[in-house]
């Protein structure tokens, strides 16, 4: 960003961010302006995502993230969203919450404790997400995250839930625009039912006694999305799939 943010919460330095998100002509425009803003608020990470998408399918899901690749792989493999602390917690308060704030709304589990420690060996020690609401259409969330384990100030908060609420506007724009950072695969029906199966930890052996398949068809079924998606894990192949909303939350479950 051009204009780098210098003082937490002011006006001028989110006008102008605002106008550098007005600049972004694609999703993948907006991924980079929102992460040099995030970036030079102290953070580290960002997330931008449709909540409510992942359970419609719907094609044009919003999902933007710098979150570590081997986190991501992690909340897929392991499962971690169906728990997700952050995300619970978040609809129970209409405006948002630090990170350190979870156990005030929320009775936490073991399992959820275990992953926000899971998180923290992934350097996303504290953080700030805001849960967005607009009447008729997807919940999102926007986060943003650093390494630094210790309380986000009153300023910090503040300046974190304008940047999401503005990020958001220009990217609804965008959606509208049916702009994106990458353009949808398209997968065949039963390629989705394979991966979603993938998703669920089955192996090709197990997906093809599901779906009345032989384990080499359904091989082929999986790795020819894989290609058509230039990646080399399937842990990826399902969270490119789920960007694109060939998955829905249901299938993951």
């Amino acid at each position: 960003m051009a204009n780098r943010i210098k003082d937490c919460g002011r006006l001028d330095d989110l006008t102008r961010f605002a106008t550098d998100c007005q600049r972004a002509e694609t999703l993948g425009d907006l991924h980079g302006t929102i992460d040099a803003a995030v970036r030079d608020l102290g953070f580290r990470w960002f997330t931008l995502l449709h909540n409510i998408d992942l359970r419609r399918g719907d094609e044009q899901s919003l999902f933007l993230t710098t979150y570590p690749s081997a986190w991501l792989e992690e909340v897929l493999e392991e499962r971690h969203y169906i728990e997700d602390p952050i995300h619970a917690a978040c609809a129970r308060t209409p405006s948002g919450l630090a990170w350190d704030r979870v156990g005030d709304v929320l009775e936490l589990t073991p399992r959820q404790r275990g992953i926000l420690d899971r998180a923290r060996d992934h350097d996303l020690a504290s953080g700030y997400s805001l849960p967005i609401r607009t009447p008729g259409e997807p919940e999102a969330i926007f986060t943003a995250a650093r390494s630094r384990d210790e309380p986000l100030s009153a300023e910090e908060v503040l300046t974190a839930r304008l940047l999401g609420s503005v990020a958001y506007d220009r990217a609804r724009e965008l959606l509208g625009e049916r702009a994106g950072p990458l353009a949808c695969v398209p997968l065949s029906p039963r390629q989705v039912e394979c991966i979603a199966l993938v998703a669920q930890g089955k192996s090709d052996w197990e997906i093809g006694q599901i779906l009345g398949l032989s384990r080499d068809t359904v091989h082929e079924y999986v790795e020819s999305a894989r290609r058509r998606y230039g990646v080399r894990r399937r842990t990826q192949l399902v969270l490119r799939a789920v960007r694109d909303g060939h998955l829905n939350m249901e299938a993951l479950l």
